[in-house]
């Protein structure tokens, strides 16, 4: 898994296809937002410590549902999703994105 910035200056993941609906997710949905990405972290925290029993949003074109037991990622357009074992193992994928938005100089 490698995140990256492409040749036209968007944020991008490259990574197997069994993890496709998450890059598509990363890009389509957070693109280059620090506070999208801040939202989705803070949301993390929130159901890990147990403040929130569950949390769902839906962005561009995904649904995000975190649970105490892992994350659904839902594409609503062709209907493919992506269960992440644990919160831990997702904000790992969202802390990378931020990483790479900042290393690209993002203040969104």
């Amino acid at each position: 898994m490698r995140f990256f910035i492409d040749n036209q200056g968007y944020p991008s993941l490259d990574i197997d296809y069994e993890h496709h609906v998450l890059a598509d997710f990363l890009s389509g949905d957070i693109q280059r937002s620090l506070f999208g990405v801040n939202e989705y972290i803070a949301a993390c925290n929130k159901v890990a410590s147990g403040a929130v029993e569950t949390w769902s949003g839906t962005g561009n074109a995904h649904t995000v549902t975190i649970k105490s037991d892992g994350v659904n990622i839902f594409n609503e357009y062709s209907e493919e999703e992506l269960n992440i074992k644990s919160i831990e193992e997702f904000r790992k994928y969202l802390e990378n994105w931020k990483k790479l938005l900042i290393s690209n100089g993002s203040t969104e």
